[in-house]
């Protein structure tokens, strides 16, 4: 390092290596004693604390170059204006490069769990089991996308266009509730209150309380208005079919007990009904009774559905 540890100003080159860790023990040990460090240790601490929700780049250098400016006021008249503004801008990239500022944002909804998230806007999220989502820094700004893998209810505040993207299609509201599922070819919205926009393909279609859309691989199907809901039955704790394929019946009550469902050639062969999230043997009794099957518990963790 060029300066002495008694001075305030260690060169860009040594706050690099000591952000990554790279000092030697020595240099530690020096620069843990000197006076300049609390100040640097407080500056880095400060920054990672306020790191959620996540800050874009112009956002970090300015909180950065006016953290600096207040501790070393004293000082600051012996420097030249473009130094000072150098070291910052270094500090400030390489305190984004070692991740206190994350570029995005996610939450994850593991198997048997449901998770409720808010979002910087206000707006709120339930994600079903085995999903995923997420969003860019700095989504505010101009439109409101978030990105989603799995199936999520979303009560939407005012404001900007907000946009659900899946692998594919997007649906995009200005403040409303309603339900999007996208796992595999299956892309499923649901209406709840106010209007979506669906995006899928060269096509759109827009949606009023109580409208579904259904996407299987290249079949699509649209729900005529029924009786508006104010949340999906999944949300209250059970699942409900309207003419499924068993086999994703089956899937979907894997993802909800966390177990692992072996069973026969299930093709062609569809499922009206529903099935409760919080007793394994009802949710089987009910769809293998309705299908005529009978089921066998391997382990506590796997499940042999028969003929």
């Amino acid at each position: 390092m060029r300066r002495t540890m008694s001075e305030p100003y260690p060169d860009n080159d040594f706050l690099l290596r000591w952000l990554n860790g790279g000092l030697t023990e020595a240099e530690r040990l020096e620069w843990e004693a000197s006076e300049a460090y609390p100040r640097w240790e407080a500056m880095a601490r400060s920054l990672k604390a306020s790191a959620l929700p996540p800050l874009d780049k112009d956002a970090a250098y300015a909180r950065l170059l006016d953290a600096r400016a207040r501790r070393l006021q004293g000082s600051i008249r012996r420097l030249r204006v473009w130094r000072l503004a150098a070291a910052a801008a270094v500090v400030a990239l390489i305190l984004i490069g070692v991740g206190l500022y994350p570029r995005e944002q996610s939450w994850a909804a593991a198997m048997a769990e449901q998770r409720s998230i808010s979002l910087p806007d206000g707006s709120e999220a339930i994600l079903n089991a085995a999903t995923t989502l997420s969003y860019r820094n700095g989504w505010l700004r101009n439109s409101r996308k978030v990105k989603l893998d799995g199936e999520a209810f979303f009560s939407v505040t005012p404001g900007v266009p907000f946009t659900v993207r899946t692998g594919i299609g997007e649906v995009r509201v200005l403040g409303t509730q309603f339900n999007v599922l996208a796992r595999g070819s299956r892309f499923e919205v649901a209406c709840m209150e106010g209007s979506v926009l669906v995006r899928y393909g060269t096509q759109q279609d827009t949606l009023k309380p109580g409208q579904s859309l259904k996407k299987q691989g290249a079949q699509l199907e649209q729900q005529p208005e029924a009786k508006s809901l104010e949340r999906p039955p999944w949300t209250h704790g059970e699942s409900v079919f309207s003419q499924a394929p068993l086999q994703e019946v089956f899937q979907e009550m894997e993802r909800q007990y966390g177990i692992a469902i072996r069973h026969p050639r299930l093709e062609g062969r569809l499922y009206s009904g529903r099935f409760p999230h919080d007793d394994i043997n009802k949710a089987l009794g009910l769809v293998c009774g309705a299908m005529g099957l009978e089921y066998t518990f391997v382990n506590k963790d796997t499940v042999q559905i028969s003929e």
